[in-house]
């Protein structure tokens, strides 16, 4: 990198300052390699968690424990059904469910297989418990009762702890109603509309058209993580194995690992479309106008060395990555492109070597990564992790990539006929300056810009959570669909239940279930899970416990002497059902039977703590479930969704007033060395950002913080043109007659051409951030489509107002 003259290099131009940027890349290489050998102990985690990137929830300590339970992330659920009733769609389901048992059992832990007898209770606690459908049953039914647990096949003959049959029916109650065993495996059938009565008989007919006869249940815990690529694989090639062997059943997934797989697939798949494309269409653009491929590679250097010093520093500083930071980051560093493309147009275009003259390009370049710096560094003080290593992560690269195109590309030769007049880069300027410069509509630019601040009026944002959730609508529909069948809640709205003791929480939630069933009939509400749903309260327990004792002693004798037994196993029963004791929650959700309620119970010392979960949640629904809770200060509602989205919100709004903080500070640097020209170097990005809001406003599309990324991209990009064009503003000589310019001082004539080659390079910038960047709107990722479209809007409209800054 060193060549003539040398010796009489100044400042950055030294060659001590070249190695010296040369050791600092070798050291990050050092600390990049620490952080991604397998061996390594520093070695690094990059985590593809989306509520990684987000702040730290403000909620009670209560609702973070409650949160705590809902660790699922490993957890999935397939159904295998059927579309018709027929024996040999049956037969397939069966074989179809078995296959992908088998194909699942290297890779996860079934847990669906757990034998419905684990319901059963402790003999001291089952004549507390007695099922509903047991209530209004006479003396002579309890009786009868008793003798079939005795005679009947398959009956229960416990007549010491229970012999009036207490465990089946309680057993049959606590199981949801479409849910059975049959041939060895859980058949779930489509839920009972409200109102109907279950009965265990229904014949498959009854069961609706989408189940045909229901659905083999797979649930599973995966042995790996629902993150790992890995296990994605595994998983996705067990599934599309069964999907291909058996083409006429349907299947039904739920869980983060199916969500996890298809949001990295998506990526990959656009990637190798929507990547491969922009990259491609890049270097043709490139290559047609500089027309040197050999060349091509070294213009991406800068990008690269960007990358190695940001990469690890970043890595290091915050102990992990998200794989959010490298997409956003990279390409907010493939802002630096422009450096290089100005370099290489004022090389070949605005001298003669390719070297001399180039200081009045290094005051535009150095302004432009100020002022970048100064956007990206604002975002460094938002309370979203991921937005700090972003911003963190763009600054260095910047910063990084500058350094290498201030350091090294000026000594890298330029090929012999880079610098005459006739080349491809000379004669593509001179057309843009001839075409772009020239009479320009003012008026209409002053109207249009005056219209697009008055539509901003109606501008209004956009903070669902949908934009964070790049799965197919398939997947969510199927997981929805799954959640309906097993009437499961998502666990996203939940509210705290507290009490002085359990007997006054069971009382208390159980009090609660008519509001809830009040919101169900105004369907407002889906299904809920309360332990009111699963344990009676004390004193019906408590009664319960004091009518199984008066049977005991009033209508066992009769059984037993009907029966021909010994009348002693009388006394015997009598004294297992006097230290029967009431169940309490804590005790309960210790059994396996209970294993349901641990999601709905907080152990604490000082009061007894329930949970209730819901699922599907109407707007209006949600707001009785806030008012229902603000009149009560032992009663807390937390609506997850809603508190995201309004973190999502502010972020967004903090974002915003950080950005255009950062705007003013900038404004005043330009307007330090440009004076009455500043407008120049602020029309193109603030007018740019001006047009896109305006276009969002008018499309009816809420601003998200996406929105915002792609945004805080075109101001760099913006800046950077707008620099350019106050630092070398269009010259008369490029409207005239090319025999005309060259009668024209030297020094005019240098200026005009370094005016071409700014705008050249401009163009250039402008389109390759379209290719890379603008066609990311073509994303199914909602996420990378904001930002994407907000590029693409906003560098067309940089670009279209680059010709008014510069004339």
């Amino acid at each position: 990198m060193t060549g003539r003259g040398d010796s009489h290099d100044t400042g950055l131009d030294r060659a001590a300052w070249r190695w010296l940027w040369a050791g600092v890349l070798l050291l990050c290489a050092v600390l990049l390699a620490g952080k991604l050998a397998p061996q390594s102990p520093w070695r690094g985690a990059i985590d593809t968690r989306i509520t990684a990137m987000l702040p730290a929830q403000e909620r009670s300590p209560l609702a973070a424990r409650a949160e705590s339970l809902e660790d699922t992330a490993n957890r999935l659920v397939i159904l295998v059904g059927t579309r018709d009733a027929s024996a040999t769609s049956l037969k397939q389901r069966d074989a179809a469910a078995q296959a992908l048992r088998q194909a699942l059992a290297p890779i996860a832990r079934l847990d669906d297989g757990k034998s419905l007898e684990s319901l059963r209770l402790p003999a001291e606690v089952q004549p507390a418990l007695i099922a509903p459908s047991l209530a209004g049953l006479s003396d002579d039914d309890w009786q009868a009762r008793a003798l079939r647990q005795l005679f009947q096949p398959g009956g229960q003959r416990d007549l010491i702890r229970d012999p009036f049959g207490l465990a089946g029916a309680w057993q049959s109650w606590l199981t949801p109603a479409n849910l059975s065993l049959s041939g060895g495996q859980l058949l779930l059938r489509a839920p009972a509309s409200a109102g109907s009565v279950s009965n265990e008989q229904d014949s498959d007919e009854q069961n609706s058209e989408e189940g045909g006869s229901g659905y083999r249940l797979i649930s599973a815990t995966l042995t790996g993580s629902a993150y790992a690529m890995g296990d994605q694989q595994a998983l996705e090639q067990a599934v599309d194995g069964v999907k291909a062997d058996y083409p006429d059943v349907r299947l039904l997934r739920s869980g983060l690992v199916f969500h996890a797989s298809a949001g990295a697939q998506q990526a990959r798949q656009e990637m190798s479309t929507i990547g491969l494309g922009s990259l491609i269409g890049v270097l043709l653009l490139l290559w047609a106008v500089f027309r040197t491929p050999r060349r091509l590679p070294l213009l991406l250097v800068p990008v690269a060395t960007g990358v190695l010093f940001a990469l690890p520093l970043t890595w290091w500083a915050f102990g992990s990555l998200h794989v959010l930071t490298l997409a956003f980051g990279a390409s907010l560093i493939g802002i630096s492109i422009d450096y290089v493309l100005h370099l290489e147009c004022m090389r070949r275009l605005a001298t003669t070597d390719g070297r001399g003259g180039l200081a009045a390009l290094w005051p535009g370049l150095t302004l432009g990564l100020c002022s970048s710096l100064a956007a990206y560094l604002a975002i460094t003080l938002t309370p979203m992790p991921g937005l700090r290593q972003m911003g963190m992560f763009a600054a260095l690269g910047l910063l990084g990539a500058w350094l290498s195109v201030r350091l090294w590309l000026p000594r890298l030769s330029l090929p012999a006929d880079a610098t005459r007049e006739d080349s491809p880069a000379a004669r593509t300027a001179g057309w843009l300056a001839r075409v772009l410069p020239g009479r320009r509509s003012w008026q209409a630019l002053s109207l249009l810009l005056v219209a697009a601040l008055a539509s901003l009026y109606g501008l209004r944002s956009d903070d669902r959570l949908t934009q964070l959730n790049p799965s197919p609508a398939s997947l969510i529909d199927e997981q929805r669909e799954v959640q309906r069948l097993l009437a499961e809640p998502d666990g996203l709205r939940y509210l705290i239940v507290q009490a002085e003791d359990d007997a006054a929480l069971l009382t208390r939630l159980q009090a609660l279930e008519g509001t809830f069933q009040q919101l169900n009939a105004q369907q407002q509400l889906g299904h809920w899970a309360s332990l009111a749903q699963q344990l009676p309260t004390f004193a019906q327990q408590q009664a319960n416990l004091g009518a199984m004792r008066e049977r005991t002693r009033t209508l066992l004798p009769q059984v037993l002497s009907t029966a021909g037994l010994p009348a002693a196993l009388l006394t015997r029963a009598e004294q297992a059902i006097e230290s029967a004791h009431p169940l309490r929650p804590a005790d309960w959700v210790t059994l396996p039977a209970g294993e349901m309620g641990q999601r709905l119970w907080l152990d604490s010392r000082t009061a007894a703590i329930g949970i209730v979960r819901f699922g599907d949640v109407t707007a209006e629904g949600s707001a009785a479930l806030v008012r229902l809770a603000a009149g009560d200060d032992r009663l807390e509602y937390v609506d997850q969704v809603a508190r995201l989205s309004t973190t999502l919100g502010s972020i967004r709004s903090e974002m915003a007033w950080l950005v255009s903080a950062a705007v003013v500070v900038i404004s005043l640097l330009l307007a330090l060395r440009y004076r009455r020209s500043t407008w120049r170097a602020l029309l193109p990005p603030l007018g740019g950002l001006v047009l896109t809001l305006s276009a969002l406003t008018l499309a009816g599309v809420g601003l998200n913080l996406f929105h915002l990324l792609g945004l805080l991209l075109v101001l760099g990009i913006g800046l950077d043109a707008g620099i350019f064009c106050a630092e070398h503003p269009a010259r008369s000589a490029e409207k005239g007659n090319p025999a005309r310019s060259a009668e024209k001082d030297r020094s005019g004539d240098t200026a005009s051409r370094a005016s071409q080659a700014s705008l050249l390079a401009i163009s250039l910038s402008c389109a390759s951030s379209l290719l890379a960047f603008g066609l990311l709107s073509f994303s199914q990722t909602p996420a990378l489509a904001a930002l994407g479209l907000a590029c693409l809007l906003g560098l067309t409209a940089t670009w279209c107002l680059v010709p008014f800054a510069r004339s």
